[in-house]
């Protein structure tokens, strides 16, 4: 009875052991994805107050004079004027160029 009882434990030890080899044989691979996120710092040096809205993203943003808003975009968003609850004309394409720096409005 105790070699039948010893016999099942050593089985049951070696099917548990071959368990773990395998999964230790197995390679999990991660991609890390680059993300194409920009910052754009868009500097209002006009005499108005404005509105601008992602295209991309869809979030608006309001600047006032003199001020400078730190908007973040993927490459190839759109950023337009926001009037009356609608686009209006394009400011620029966000690019890898522009990241980390001041894009003044007047010169838009």
């Amino acid at each position: 009875m105790n070699k039948k009882i010893l016999t099942i434990a050593i089985a049951i030890c070696t099917l548990f052991t071959s368990v773990q080899i395998g999964f230790s044989k197995t390679t999990a691979s991660t991609t890390a994805t680059s993300s194409s996120s920009i910052s754009i710092k868009l500097k209002n040096d006009t005499d108005d107050e404005m509105t601008v809205i992602n295209a991309g993203s869809g979030g608006t943003y309001r600047l006032s004079k003199n001020t400078v808003v730190t908007i973040k975009m993927d490459e190839g968003d759109k950023l337009f004027v926001y009037e009356k609850g609608k686009k209006g004309a394009m400011l620029l394409v966000a690019s890898s160029e522009m990241d980390g720096k001041v894009q003044l409005v007047s010169k838009l």
